[in-house]
């Protein structure tokens, strides 16, 4: 299932929107998905990634639980060295052991542009989008779609599903799936 919520913003509404960096700590699922999010990515360090990037890092919350030599850290709120749409400072910055798309793909006008940018610079990927997404839909969100169909886009865009999880939340308004690719 693919389905496509509602039209690309425009940058200006887009620069209303993501005027202050995004503070996870006030939703109490968004703690149990950044905290296995580190987790997914965390298995991945154990494969000698030195270099993480993750350009809608929002507080970088889970770059910074990386014990890694260098994190490149962007947003499309200010705050960071690259600054912008994902779909611009993907293209600023050099290849990386890992890329971390947290809540992001679903943000995308193309998606499926932005995950095979995001393969020809990383060796890994931690992905995570909410699952089965459908109308009632936040307002950020352009795409809602369940996981064989990002098990698709994942593929064809170049990575290998290494390890994917479903945390199914009852009181909240979607799941969330994770994912990690090499």
């Amino acid at each position: 299932m693919r389905l496509r919520l509602r039209p690309a913003h425009t940058p200006e509404r887009l620069a209303e929107i993501y005027a202050q960096p995004h503070d996870h700590t006030r939703w109490i699922d968004h703690h149990l998905r950044v905290g296995v999010t580190i987790e997914f990515c965390r298995w991945f360090t154990a494969c000698g990634v030195q270099t993480v990037a993750d350009l809608s890092c929002g507080n970088a919350a889970i770059a910074n639980a990386l014990d890694v030599e260098e994190r490149l850290l962007g947003d499309l709120a200010p705050g960071y060295q690259w600054t912008g749409p994902i779909e611009d400072t993907i293209h600023q910055i050099r290849n990386v052991d890992l890329f971390v798309l947290s809540e992001t793909l679903e943000h995308l006008d193309n998606p499926d542009a932005v995950l095979k940018e995001i393969r020809a610079k990383t060796r890994y990927l931690v992905l995570s989008t909410p699952e089965g997404e459908t109308g009632k839909a936040n307002i950020e969100h352009y795409w809602g779609w369940d996981s064989a169909e990002v098990e698709s886009m994942l593929i064809v865009a170049g990575f290998r599903p290494e390890i994917h999880t479903v945390l199914e939340l009852r009181e909240y308004g979607y799941d969330f799936q994770i994912w990690g690719c090499r």
